[in-house]
């Protein structure tokens, strides 16, 4: 690896003279090119980090994401990438498994490069005092201090799956999800979910997987064994004229896996049991929606999310809380909506 010295010494000068040329300083014009000569016949690259940590600034944003085994998680890491590249900056990808260990690792590495901010989306129980004095912008997490949190709007997710579910015909509701222990926005969706269904006098069950239960519904086998039985309990002959008709889940790919679970058990989707999901994922991101889905706004959360970030480093301040409007998608794992005609 070529470095400063290795310059300074091939062009015969001062390695300050070299650090004067890469960083704007004064130097004569003979003397400028023949650093400019050296630098570019070995090769060298400036470490635009080192440099930045001198300077109190990087242009580096730490993203830490859970996975991007889940598409929603690709798809904000693609969205954020582009908007932080409109304002100059540059992704560092932290991957956390979901892990507090890793998650800590990350944030204390951050502080020490002096990075510019940190976005992350973030599940683990992490101390609080690892991220202040930081610009730390937080998606769907809340935490107990002036951390800004980024969300779509979950209340109105639920409320909306609930709401297209029950005009599609279904009255015996179920909320079926994988839930963090930590607070966080995603919550918010079994309570406009639940309030929908009390408002409208609806049969309403609900189901929640903690971490612990559930390890991961992209990877596990005892995970889909455990959603199966759950499931059968709600659709056994037992219930009657009580079994459910329509499922709202956390995820579409929760979703996806409930489906294929019914039909195992010879239920027809949608017309025994309707699904809606949560992302608004699509096949290969060609339009074609996955499931009927209440769709996140991926570039908006983003883009607010990087506005935050900014002014967290300009002014030190920014909005504490932003919730941004979700809509339904319809797919396949619902039924067409019959409109009266006038």
């Amino acid at each position: 690896m070529v470095t400063i010295k290795d310059v300074a010494r091939d062009a015969g000068v001062s390695v300050g003279t070299v650090s004067n040329v890469l960083n704007g300083g004064r130097v004569s014009e003979a003397r400028r090119k023949l650093v400019e000569a050296s630098i570019e016949k070995l090769g060298y690259q400036v470490n635009t980090l080192a440099k930045g940590m001198r300077m109190q600034k990087t242009d580096y944003v730490v993203v830490i994401l859970p996975n991007l085994i889940n598409p929603y998680f690709a798809l904000l890491l693609d969205a954020l990438e582009s908007e932080l590249s409109a304002v100059g900056k540059q992704v560092l990808l932290c991957l956390s498994g979901d892990d507090a260990e890793r998650e800590v690792a990350f944030m204390d590495m951050a502080k020490q490069n002096k990075v510019d901010g940190i976005i992350g989306v973030t599940y683990s129980k992490v101390e609080e005092e690892r991220i202040e004095n930081m610009a730390f912008v937080s998606i769907d997490r809340h935490y107990k201090s002036h951390i800004p949190c980024v969300a779509g709007d979950n209340w109105q997710g639920g409320w909306l799956a609930a709401e297209n579910l029950h005009k599609r015909g279904s009255t015996n509701l179920l909320c079926f999800m994988t839930m963090s222990s930590v607070d966080s926005e995603v919550r918010k969706r079994r309570v406009g979910f639940t309030e929908y269904c009390m408002e409208h006098d609806l049969s309403c069950n609900s189901v929640e997987m903690s971490e612990k239960q559930i390890v991961s519904v992209y990877e596990s086998y005892g995970s889909r064994k455990l959603i199966h039985n759950m499931l059968r309990a709600y659709i056994s002959p037992s219930m009657g004229e009580h079994s459910i008709d329509g499922i709202f889940t956390s995820s579409d790919h929760l979703a996806m896996i409930v489906q294929e679970e019914l039909e195992e058990m010879g239920k027809r989707v949608p017309e025994d049991i309707q699904i809606i999901g949560y992302d608004g994922l699509q096949f290969l991101n060609q339009g074609k929606p996955i499931v009927s889905s209440i769709a996140q706004p991926v570039h908006e959360i983003a883009k607010e999310a990087v506005r935050c970030l900014n002014e967290l480093i300009a002014n030190g301040k920014t909005e504490e809380n932003t919730k941004i409007p979700v809509s339904f998608q319809e797919g396949p794992t619902t039924k067409t909506l019959v409109t009266e005609e006038k």
